[in-house]
């Protein structure tokens, strides 16, 4: 005779060999232990190019606009599957999707029988439902492009990669953004994750297709953490995957309109509780994969973006520094067990920033923080062609300082002469600045002979109307403005640097 546990294990088999079961509120025991309701359930085929993982909790007020955006693709319906998770929605969700799920051809809905109070659960639980050769996340308040799904399928069929991503656009109640991920700006067919220092600088669900045996056969899942858990998984993904492929489309749209932030604010969403989560993940991280090929590119995204950008070089820092600095240090600490912290810092005054955290004399790091602020507005020091900021009288080098040497401009060519000693050029950027997503990257050329002299082309009919900005990108894809005087129908923004007017 069967216990109860097996007799459920049994039915959910049962239920996976048979999708078509279209039950009415029955429980299931999930084989990780998950107790699930499986609401409806449908599929017309047995094999499915890409599943689509949707979590939601309270998404009344978006999640039919998401849905409306996957019918809208133009990958045949029967090609990919839809598995929806609720996490004991309060509200109307659950018979919005009710009603809009039956305009699939495949699908799954199901919600936890209680709520789990973290993204991790309905998350693995989809990917555990999940039969299709790829995987997409998708959230339960955001919507895809209509192309989205087959531009991201043929990234990975076509260059025989294991992940794709794209550009993410963010659309905000009184503007629109976009990811600052340095891969999603140039289309790769098939690059190697090792040759980007910034490769782990964006590591979140959206904007990406992911091979499900990656992730299944490496047994890699969400970790049950508030906050955290997307950099983890992600990162577990990069750990085990080689190559990528990137394309310049977007490919997935963000919700940031404002009541869609107001929904989603936390009490626990402080400054502390997210760093003391991450630190966490960090931890987990380093100790599983600290002999990996790649796990250097972790530490930059680590040093760089996580503590200095987002979080040391901050008003709220110094405000709250005695509860985040023994914070930082613990992450220090944790890195510098295996590895030294100041090899990873992309400048010299991020290494001083480190040393400032390590020696922690809340004195100097608040006069090094109040200076970093306003480091731009001061004047540079300029020795054998490159350009330092000066501290305390110690010199520290300026990561990019761009000079504009001429512009030519010729009927709707327009070339210009570059000038910088402080690092190498790779790319010139033009973006519009009302619609960041209409941009284009082009190759920057360098000078044979002449040390430090680059020049680039573009066709002014070509680029879109409106004010444009230009960016200027290393080999590592760090971003810098161009410095520059009036001409043409070029303009200088507040800060002295170089624009264009696309009439």
């Amino acid at each position: 005779m069967l216990s109860q546990k097996k007799k459920s294990l049994f039915i959910f088999t049962q239920l996976e060999a048979n999708y078509k079961i279209s039950s009415n509120y029955k429980s299931y025991e999930h084989r990780k232990g998950y107790e699930m309701k499986v609401i409806k359930s449908n599929k017309v085929t047995n094999k499915f190019k890409v599943s689509i993982l949707i979590s939601t909790y309270n998404k009344e007020k978006f999640i039919e606009n998401t849905l409306n955006s996957i019918l809208a693709q133009t990958m045949n319906k029967n090609d990919f599957e839809l598995i929806i998770v609720d996490d004991c929605s309060t509200d109307n969700t659950l018979d919005i999707i009710s009603k809009k799920i039956e305009s699939f051809s495949n699908y799954q809905f199901v919600q936890l029988d209680e709520n789990s109070g973290t993204p991790a659960k309905p998350r693995n639980l989809s990917i555990d439902l999940s039969k299709g050769k790829y995987i997409m996340f998708v959230d339960g308040d955001d919507w895809l492009p209509s192309d989205a799904l087959e531009n991201l399928y043929t990234l990975l069929k076509s260059n025989k990669t294991d992940y794709a991503t794209g550009l993410t656009k963010y659309v905000y109640s009184d503007r629109i953004a976009r990811s600052g991920v340095a891969l999603s700006k140039i289309a790769y067919n098939k690059v190697g994750l090792k040759n980007f220092r910034k490769s782990f600088y964006h590591l979140a669900p959206a904007g990406r297709m992911m091979k499900s045996s990656v992730i299944k056969k490496n047994n890699i899942r969400f970790p049950e953490m508030i906050f955290g858990e997307d950099l983890q998984f992600f990162a577990e993904v990069f750990f085990n995957t080689k190559n990528i492929s990137t394309t310049q489309d977007v490919v997935y749209c963000a919700n940031r309109y404002d009541e869609n932030i107001s929904l989603v604010k936390s009490e626990a969403s402080t400054v502390l509780n997210r760093i003391k989560w991450q630190n966490e993940a960090y931890r987990y991280l380093t100790k599983k994969y600290k002999n990996n090929k790649i796990f250097a590119n972790l530490l930059y995204r680590i040093i760089n973006k996580d503590i200095l950008e987002g979080k040391f070089y901050k008003k709220g820092f110094i405000k709250n520094i005695d509860t985040l600095l023994p914070v930082f240090q613990d992450i220090l600490n944790t890195i510098d067990n295996d590895f030294n912290s100041l090899d990873y810092a992309d400048d010299t005054l991020n290494q001083h920033a480190l040393t400032l955290i390590k020696n922690g004399d809340k004195d100097e790091i608040i006069d090094f923080v109040n200076f970093y602020l306003k480091k731009d507005e001061k004047p540079l020091y300029l020795s054998n062609d490159k350009y330092y900021y000066v501290y305390k009288e110690n010199k520290y080098k300026k990561r990019m300082h761009i000079i504009l040497q001429k512009i030519i401009k010729k009927d709707e060519n327009i070339f210009l002469k570059l000038y910088s000693k402080n690092s190498e050029l790779k790319y010139l950027e033009i973006k519009n600045r009302k619609d960041p997503t209409n941009y284009t990257v082009l190759e920057i050329k360098k000078h044979l002979f002449k040390t430090g002299e680059y020049t680039v082309q573009f066709k002014a009919n070509e680029l879109s109307k409106g004010k444009l900005a230009l960016t200027v990108l290393d080999k590592d894809l760090n971003g810098a403005a161009i410095k520059s005087g009036m001409q043409f129908d070029f303009y200088e923004t507040v800060n002295g640097n170089l624009g264009y007017i696309k009439k």
